[in-house]
């Protein structure tokens, strides 16, 4: 193939249909629930530097990880969430790794793949789906969207709005540019995974883990 055919296909490809790989919803909670999960994320003891990947440095945060069997367990445990977990998980996923995440004047999330479920079982794999909500977003806020990407493709970028919930195919690579805002920027994610039953009996009905001292690891099987 010439160059100039070469370049003729590749401006073909770029006009295409992509496959969608994300979606969103608006007005995704009540305005009361909404504020009561803020409300419980920004004052909950957990709440400590992010425990996650490098990716995270700055970001503040704590992990909630269950199966299928343990969301009854999380909502006894975090009562606000109930409203959100009824309405975000997926009937064909079993285990979940739920970060709330505040970003601050400055930080970002530099671009990786998620697989935080891995570390129990040390087998790389990919959540079905992830899903975002955006808890707070501060009115004066510039930055923060997060930006997918299909390997070396881009696929989009997503301006966050309060009460939106976004969901992405757990393949995608994926960043947040960094925020500039006087309040915290906050948001809950789930990696929706769905694994083999052998798989599944390494992850924990309910666990929390926190970068405070003193909720550091905190297992509750």
């Amino acid at each position: 193939m010439n160059t100039q055919s070469s370049q003729q296909s590749l401006t073909l490809q770029s006009l295409l249909p992509q496959p969608r790989c994300y979606a969103q919803r608006a007005n995704f909670l009540p305005i009361e629930d909404l504020q009561n999960l803020a409300q419980t994320i920004i004052t909950s003891p957990y709440l400590a530097q992010s425990q996650l990947s490098a990716n995270f440095q700055g970001s503040r945060g704590f992990s909630v990880i269950f199966t299928r069997s343990g969301i009854a367990r999380v909502q006894d445990h975090f009562p606000s969430f109930a409203s959100y977990l009824q309405k975000a998980l997926k009937s064909a996923c079993n285990a979940f790794y739920l970060n709330p995440l505040l970003l601050t004047e400055g930080i970002g999330v530099e671009p990786h793949l998620d697989c935080s479920i891995c570390s129990y079982d040390m087998v790389m794999t990919n959540p079905r789906l992830v899903s975002v909500l955006y808890v707070q977003v501060p009115e004066d806020m510039t930055g923060g969207e997060l930006v997918l990407q299909a390997g070396k493709r881009f696929v989009g970028s997503i301006v966050p709005q309060t009460n939106t919930l976004v969901y992405f195919l757990g393949n995608l690579l994926h960043s947040v540019n960094p925020v500039k805002c006087s309040q915290p920027r906050i948001s809950l994610i789930c990696e929706q995974y769905n694994l083999s039953e052998e798989r599944l009996q390494n992850i924990p009905e309910f666990e929390i883990k926190s970068g405070a001292n003193k909720y550091r690891e905190i297992a509750h099987d």
